[in-house]
């Protein structure tokens, strides 16, 4: 990351992209993380988003420079730099098989999106996805943030555009959705409610963080070792504003229209979908959907590649033939995981509970930032 201060915008809008897309995969574009970590909430859903941004611009922030003064050797040396040599070898295994796991997630978003809004069988969005990701993998990495940055923005404009319509068109039902949140009176529920991501708006926060943190560290920490400190720093504040005014918005659209159904889907409402923002995609316009849905795939792809290639690289040398039979390997177990389970249950299960260790990683750089100040 170097000191030079003059600032190359067109590279800070690369950077502020791939934040964004590393950011957005199957759980943020379909909707359902924005439902278990945001909507969930109601109105605290704004103080998560507020908490979830500090913490955020803080890692990343740390990690980048972490990156260009310690010239690590791999990106995943940062987990010891923060967090010594016994913890920090755990978790840098651990987020390994954490971004791994999270690979099933994406198949499970791509299969879920197919079928619900052109009704293919949930197995050929996962096929289609696992394929790609194995080729893109196999075909090596080079430029991948230059790649992945042009997808990010337009994923974030189209779901920016799609809270502002649906508030523009709903923001009387606001109140409303409100109260169903707080009343637990969601239509056709039963026995069912609405998924959440923890008890209250804070651990929510702190697990949203957590888990996207296990994503960002070893990427990070490469990009401020080869980039310009101030390209990345106002790439990563480009990228968390973005985010977040998109959580936002769709949050509200969502909360407008908690229990408002699916056009072709009996018993589908916007608190149980399994891909929600199609439902508010459907309301806009019908053939918008069906446009929005390739590109939330699109989202997914830019997002599972890397997960992919994470454990791949860690534990094979890239272009080798062991690193290619292990993509080929653990794409497929990926995708028979992401099949086999809903996609509510893997963002509720994998997301949330590997949330909390990320969690912890925050608490040792903030005692290594103490330690050193003092």
């Amino acid at each position: 990351m170097d000191s030079d201060k003059k600032v190359n915008w067109g590279r800070v809008l690369i950077l502020a992209g791939a934040v964004i897309a590393f950011t957005i995969g199957s759980g943020f574009a379909t909707g359902q993380e924005i439902i278990q970590y945001y909507t969930a909430y109601g109105v605290q859903g704004i103080f998560t988003v507020l908490l979830f941004a500090v913490c955020f611009i803080y890692y990343n922030y740390n990690f980048a420079k972490a990156g260009a003064e310690e010239h690590f050797e791999k990106g995943n040396d940062v987990y010891k730099f923060y967090c010594g040599k016994y913890v920090g070898t755990f978790m840098d295994y651990y987020s390994t098989i954490f971004c791994y796991m999270s690979f099933f997630v994406m198949v499970g978003g791509a299969a879920s999106t197919l079928n619900q809004q052109y009704g293919l069988p949930s197995w050929v969005g996962g096929v289609v996805l696992t394929a790609l990701a194995i080729l893109t993998v196999v075909g090596g990495l080079n430029s991948l943030v230059d790649k992945i940055g042009v997808v990010g923005p337009a994923i974030v404009v189209l779901c920016i555009g799609i809270g502002v319509v649906t508030l523009f068109r709903d923001a009387g039902n606001v109140g409303a959705g409100l109260e169903v949140i707080r009343t637990g009176e969601f239509a056709e529920a039963g026995s069912e409610t609405i998924k959440n991501a923890g008890p209250n708006w804070v651990i929510s926060a702190l697990s949203y963080a957590g888990f996207v943190l296990l994503w960002f560290a070893s990427f990070t920490a490469a990009l401020g070792a080869n980039n310009k400190k101030k390209d990345v720093e106002y790439g990563i504040y480009g990228g968390t504003i973005a985010v977040c005014v998109a959580i936002v918005l769709i949050m509200l659209a969502q909360v407008a229209n908690i229990n408002t159904a699916g056009l072709g889907n009996t018993g589908i409402f916007v608190w149980n979908a399994d891909i929600p923002n199609l439902i508010l995609a459907e309301r806009i316009w019908k053939p918008f959907a069906s446009f929005f849905a390739v590109v939330v795939f699109a989202g997914i792809y830019t997002t599972a590649v890397p997960l992919l290639y994470n454990p791949c690289g860690r534990f094979a040398k890239e272009g080798t033939s062991q690193f290619k039979i292990l993509t080929v390997a653990l794409g497929v177990i990926g995708l028979i995981v992401g099949l086999f389970l809903p996609f509510r249950v893997l963002v509720n299960i994998i997301y949330v509970l590997n949330g909390y260790v990320g969690a912890v990683l925050i608490l040792f750089m903030l005692w290594k930032n103490i330690k050193d100040v003092s």
